[in-house]
């Protein structure tokens, strides 16, 4: 089953479209919401039923030390500088093998996953 997606105001649109024309249901918060905080992105992606892609580590902080629900996973880029062609590459491999129910810490060495503690 192909997770469905939803990319942080950060998140590049043209890796977003190629997500898209590989066959993801993608929503882009640039697109739909920018500008809301990080609280309603993570409420957004719960109540959309969506894995969460961004170069933001306040998700995880957010999470893990303020209890805020998780949604089904987050994909957490830490790729500095960002290549937009290798970053497709990369995250189409990170959500082959990202299971919902992780926080995953995706950096072109490997993904490191920690549990979220679902509701």
């Amino acid at each position: 089953m192909i997770p469905k997606l939803l990319a942080d105001e950060n998140f590049p649109l043209p890796v977003i479209k190629g997500l898209i024309n590989a066959g993801y249901d993608v929503l882009s918060i640039a697109e739909i919401l920018p500008g809301i905080n990080d609280r309603a992105v993570l409420s957004l992606a719960c109540e959309s039923g969506r894995s969460l892609l961004t170069f933001d580590v306040d998700f995880g902080d957010l999470v893990f030390s303020h209890g805020v629900e998780p949604p089904a996973a987050i994909l957490y880029f830490r790729l500095h500088p960002i290549i937009l062609d290798e970053l497709l590459i990369i995250t189409l491999c990170a959500l082959n093998e990202v299971q919902p129910g992780y926080f995953a810490v995706i950096q072109r060495e490997g993904i490191r996953l920690r549990k979220l503690k679902q509701k």
